[in-house]
C-alpha cells in the first residue's frame, strides 16, 4: 500500500499573500520556488513586469551580429542550417523570416534524420558553398561541428554558430559561437533552447547602437522595433515547449509572451494546423503545443523532410499552407499508427515473458521498430 507524503508546510506572511491577490496556495507555491517578495512575484507571474537580459550577455554576440550585418550589406548569400526537431525547425523558420525581412539573400537546409543525421553534413555543405553561400548560420546545432567548420573555413566561408547544446572540450573555429551554455550557471539566459538563442540573435540585430549597418538591421518598415521582434515569439513558444526547456527566467518570459501571440498568430501554416488539430486558438496553452502541435511537426523530422516545416511556418500563401498542413496531418496519423504498433508489440513481448516485469526498469527493443 502506497502512502502519500505531503510536503512540509512553508511559512508565508499574510502581507505577501495579500500583495499577490490573497491566494494562499499561489503564495505558498511561489515561496517554495524561492519567490518571497512582491517584485520577484510580479516578474514571475506577469511578463510585463519582467526585465529580460540583454542579448549581448551571450558571448560572441557582437561578432555574430557584425558578420550577419556585413553579409546583408554586401549581399552575400547566407545559408541557415537547422536541426530536424521542432526546436530546430522553429529556429530555422525564425532566422529565415527575420533575415529575409532585413533584405538578406537566404537559403536554408535541415538534414535528413535517417540519411544525414544531426549536425552539419559536409556533402550538403559542399553543395551550398558551390552554389555561392558565403556565410553559414547554424541553429540548434553546430557546437560540436569541428570538421564542418574547418571545411567551411578552408573554402573561405564563415560560420556563425547559434546552439544551446552542451559544449565540447574545445569550441569549433567558427567566426562566432553563440551558446547560452557559455554563460555562468544561474544566468537568466542559460536555459534558452535553440529557438530562444536564435531569437536573441535577431533581437541583437535590432538593438545595436545606431550605425549604418544597424540602421539596415532595423529595416525600412514603419513598424515599431518591439512589434518587429515580437512577431517571432509564436515560433519561440513552440520551440521552448517542444524541446522541454526549463521554464525559468528569460525562457519563461519568452514563453509567456509567445503563448499570447500564438493564440492570435498570423502565420497561415500555424493557423491551419491549429484548426486541423481541433484547438480553440483563444484557449491554446502549452499542453496543446506538447501534445498536438509539437508531435505534428516532429512527424516531419521523423518520417519525412523537416524542411517542409520551415516552408509551412513561413508561407504567406493560404493554399500552400493547407497543402503542407495536410501533408503534416497525414504523417502525424502515420506516426500514431507506428506508435500504436510498437506499444502493442512491446506488450506482446512482456506477455510472452512475464519475468521481464521483475525488473525495476524495463527497456524493450526490436530491429523492426522505428527509432524515436
Amino acid at each position: 500500500m502506497k502512502t502519500w507524503i505531503d510536503p512540509q508546510p512553508i511559512p508565508v506572511t499574510p502581507e505577501f499573500a495579500s500583495l499577490i491577490g490573497g491566494h494562499p496556495l499561489l503564495a505558498a507555491t511561489l515561496a517554495r520556488r524561492g519567490i518571497t517578495d512582491l517584485q520577484a512575484a510580479q516578474a514571475f507571474l506577469d511578463p510585463a513586469a519582467y526585465t529580460p537580459a540583454s542579448p549581448f550577455d551571450l558571448p560572441d554576440m557582437e561578432k555574430a551580429v557584425e558578420r550577419i550585418q556585413r553579409a546583408i550589406q554586401e549581399k552575400d548569400r547566407i545559408a541557415v542550417w537547422g536541426d530536424f526537431d521542432v526546436d530546430g525547425q522553429t529556429s530555422t523558420a525564425l532566422l529565415v523570416s527575420a533575415l529575409r525581412e532585413l533584405g538578406a539573400d537566404v537559403v536554408y537546409y535541415i538534414p535528413n534524420r535517417h540519411t544525414e543525421g544531426h549536425g552539419v553534413y559536409i556533402p550538403k555543405l559542399t553543395q551550398l558553398i558551390d552554389s555561392g553561400v558565403k556565410l553559414v548560420i547554424t541553429c540548434d546545432t553546430g557546437i560540436s561541428a569541428h570538421e564542418a567548420v574547418d571545411f567551411a573555413n578552408a573554402r573561405g566561408v564563415d560560420v556563425v554558430i547559434t546552439d544551446h547544446h552542451l559544449l565540447p572540450p574545445e569550441l569549433p573555429a567558427a567566426y562566432a559561437a553563440v551558446n547560452p551554455q557559455r554563460l555562468p550557471i544561474g544566468h537568466p539566459l542559460r536555459t534558452l533552447p535553440g529557438v530562444g538563442c536564435a531569437y536573441k540573435v535577431v533581437e541583437a540585430l535590432y538593438t545595436l547602437p545606431p550605425t549604418p549597418l544597424s540602421n539596415l538591421a532595423r529595416g525600412s518598415k514603419s513598424e515599431p522595433q518591439g512589434d518587429a521582434l515580437s512577431k517571432y515569439l509564436d515560433l519561440v513558444a513552440l520551440g521552448i515547449v517542444a524541446d522541454v526547456a526549463e521554464q525559468i527566467d528569460d525562457t519563461r518570459y519568452l514563453l509567456q509572451r509567445g503563448l499570447a501571440l500564438l493564440r492570435q498568430t498570423e502565420r497561415l501554416g500555424l493557423r491551419v494546423m491549429i484548426e486541423q488539430a481541433g484547438i480553440n486558438p483563444l484557449q491554446l496553452n502549452e499542453g496543446h503545443i506538447g501534445f498536438a502541435l509539437g508531435p505534428r511537426l516532429n512527424a516531419l523530422g521523423r518520417l519525412d523532410d523537416a524542411n517542409v516545416a520551415v516552408e509551412l511556418l513561413t508561407t504567406t500563401d493560404l493554399e500552400t499552407a493547407r497543402i503542407l498542413a495536410n501533408r503534416v496531418e497525414g504523417l502525424n496519423n502515420e506516426r500514431r499508427m507506428e506508435s500504436d504498433h510498437v506499444l502493442k508489440a512491446a506488450i506482446a513481448q512482456i506477455e510472452r515473458d512475464p519475468t521481464l516485469l521483475n525488473t525495476a526498469v524495463l527497456i524493450l527493443s526490436h530491429e523492426g521498430w522505428p527509432g524515436g
